[in-house]
């Protein structure tokens, strides 16, 4: 009788079946940790825009309940001589946001009847203890749109509701930041001469993923002059100019 000839797969055509199977799943699961680190960086850009619409919402339906006599002076129960008028967020290193409130002190001449006007004569001021920290998401961080995409951004936005008007405005530094460490009193003349710059001005804030991925950068837009939430706006990669 002649032997049986059993059919099976030999050494070699095993190693190349392994490798070939190895290199699917590596391809597989590179594929997928990209697609993960994309959207990832996309979730952090919009979470970044939905926190400042936030702000600017707050402004808009603001409440006097957390005001005490430490902020605004000793005043009979029921009375106060200050009023909330809105928010600065401020970014120093490019890795959070500073939130902090704004108050005016209510003036006893005569009002002015123009809004720039009278935010100055409120004598706008930051409350104390007033300032909430917003880390960017996933490790993500804010730069200038300039050849270095690494020089981290610093900027000021001072976003008031008027006294007079109720009409929502937005005064931007897109260069400097004032510094939560700034004493009182130079907080406080900072913030005053963010209402007196040139109107209208913008800061476009470029978003680095720091090794998410190697694509295009987007970038979080609050457009001058905003006096609303959509006037905070998300660019793509392709319309960032980042």
């Amino acid at each position: 009788m002649k032997p049986l000839n059993k059919a099976g797969f030999t050494i070699i055509e095993t190693m190349l079946f392994l490798g070939i199977t190895g290199l699917l799943v590596m391809g597989i699961l590179i594929g997928t940790g990209n697609s993960i680190n994309i959207q990832r960086y996309r979730d952090s850009v919009v979470s970044l825009q939905s926190v400042l619409q936030q702000q600017y919402s707050e402004v808009a339906n603001v409440t006097n309940d957390n005001l005490d006599n430490s902020t605004c002076g000793v005043l009979p129960r029921g009375q106060s001589d200050c009023v909330i008028m809105g928010q600065l967020i401020t970014s120093s290193d490019g890795k959070s946001l500073l939130f902090r409130q704004i108050i005016g002190h209510i003036p006893t001449d005569q009002l002015e009847t123009t809004d720039i006007k009278l935010i100055n004569q409120y004598k706008i001021d930051v409350v104390p203890g007033s300032g909430i920290s917003y880390g960017i998401d996933w490790g993500s961080t804010l730069a200038q749109q300039t050849s270095n995409a690494n020089q981290s951004l610093k900027f000021s936005i001072l976003v008031l509701r008027s006294p007079l008007s109720g009409v929502i405005r937005t005064f931007i530094d897109n260069s400097n930041s004032v510094a939560e460490s700034d004493a009182v009193d130079t907080i406080k003349s900072e913030v005053q001469a963010l209402v007196n710059l040139p109107l209208p001005s913008k800061v476009k804030m470029c978003v680095n993923s720091n090794g998410l991925f190697n694509g295009n950068r987007m970038a979080v837009l609050v457009t001058s002059n905003a006096t609303s939430a959509s006037g905070v706006e998300t660019l793509g990669d392709a319309s960032s100019e980042c």
